[in-house]
């Protein structure tokens, strides 16, 4: 059975982001206009119409104008998952993931940032450390899991959120922000985008590290909901929440809007929906609070990335070392990130050691890649007033 226009509203839920746009397709497919085009009735009905118009061949038929090769143009004649697959061309060359097991106790994962300078007929391809990430020691864990403990007193009052933040939590930065399919559906597509690209590059830091989950520390964690099968560091919702409010909060600034610029009061915001849904992921039992802290590092630091290939400049890089954690610290957002400059933290210290950096680097001549600066200018055209006026 194909998708039907009523799984675009599922859409919002899905964790393939490629599915997901297949499913907002269906709200101006074929299917969504009663068409049923993946139907054997209507291919059968599609057969015997075309018998009974089409009549004599016509000849001499004037040629149709040759096809503008790669033009961004002929984007919005695309599907969202053909667009889709394009954004990720783009997207999936310009990092790799490496790691280094030399102390298989202390494994370290490194996400290069991939450039070229294009020498015509050669390419010199460089390679430069975006994210590095040591995990903690089972002792820091299983400190940490007097935290996962302690939360699930709370999941009667959380359930409804935990479930419905299993998958892409759509609905609850669109309660910050008006968002809405039908209104902001290159917003929408963006932040997909965005997913899509992440989250190849949390499953293969998740791989390399293999952190235990809470479940493999004691018999009393008892998770509400089914223990995902990868490891627990860094937090894959964590990772793409705040890939997510990144992306989001740059838009807005970049719109002009006044109220969007007013001492960061969205961005804030943005930021504690994505910490609330990264927490309540320790409150069902399946994550420790220090995947979050390292989800948020990784997250802040690809959104950073991802909006350079889309408008050029800047980028940072950043690190996370989790043997000098506080291990009976619980999660604060703030510790890594100030909205009001969108600014992540140079320097974070546990008892004089640190344990988290980042550092804004320069963009080296690399340019924005164009089809992801097409869709970010239709993203942002979403979030700009049409007649700027300061009417009371």
């Amino acid at each position: 059975m194909g998708i039907g226009p009523e799984d675009a509203l599922d859409a919002l839920d899905a964790l393939d982001a490629l599915d997901a746009l297949d499913a907002l397709d269906a709200l101006s497919g074929s299917d969504a206009l009663g068409g049923g085009g993946k139907s054997p009735l209507t291919t059968e009905a599609l057969i015997t119409n075309r018998d009974g118009i089409v009549g004599a061949r016509m000849n001499n038929i004037a040629k149709p104008v040759i096809g503008a090769a790669d033009n961004v143009k002929n984007l919005p004649r695309l599907s969202r998952r053909v667009r889709g697959a394009i954004f990720q061309a783009e997207l999936a060359p310009t990092v790799d993931v490496t790691m280094n097991v030399d102390d298989p106790c202390l494994p370290v994962a490194t996400v290069w940032r991939k450039t070229e300078d294009d020498g015509g007929d050669t390419r010199k391809l460089c390679l430069e450390p975006m994210v590095t990430m040591t995990r903690p020691t089972v002792t820091q864990l299983s400190t940490q899991l007097a935290l996962v403990l302690g939360y699930a007193r709370i999941r009667p009052d959380r359930g409804a959120e935990v479930l419905s933040q299993v998958g892409v939590p759509t609905a609850f930065f669109s309660s910050i922000q008006f968002m809405d399919q039908q209104r902001t559906p290159y917003t929408i597509e963006l932040l997909y985008t965005a997913l899509g690209f992440a989250f190849p590059v949390i499953q293969r830091v998740k791989y390399g590290l293999a952190v235990k989950r809470p479940i493999e520390f004691s018999p009393q964690v008892q998770p509400m909901i089914p223990t995902p099968t990868h490891g627990t560091l860094p937090s894959g919702h964590s990772t793409e929440v705040f890939v997510m409010a990144r992306v989001l909060w740059k838009l807005l600034m970049e719109s002009g809007a006044p109220q969007y610029n007013d001492r960061a009061l969205w961005g804030t915001m943005l930021m504690r929906q994505a910490a609330r849904i990264a927490t309540n992921r320790t409150v069902a039992g399946v994550h420790f609070p220090v995947d979050s802290v390292a989800g948020q590092q990784l997250g802040l630091t690809l959104a950073d990335h991802f909006y350079s290939m889309c408008c050029g400049g800047s980028w940072t890089s950043s690190t996370f070392y989790g043997p000098h954690f506080d291990a009976e610290s619980d999660f604060d957002w703030h510790q890594l990130y100030d909205p009001d400059g969108d600014k992540q933290s140079g320097e974070v210290k546990f008892d004089g050691k640190v344990w988290a950096t980042a550092k804004v680097q320069e963009d080296n001549g690399i340019k924005a890649s164009p089809s992801l600066a097409w869709l970010w200018g239709k993203a942002l055209a979403e979030w700009t007033d049409f007649e700027p006026r300061d009417c009371e």
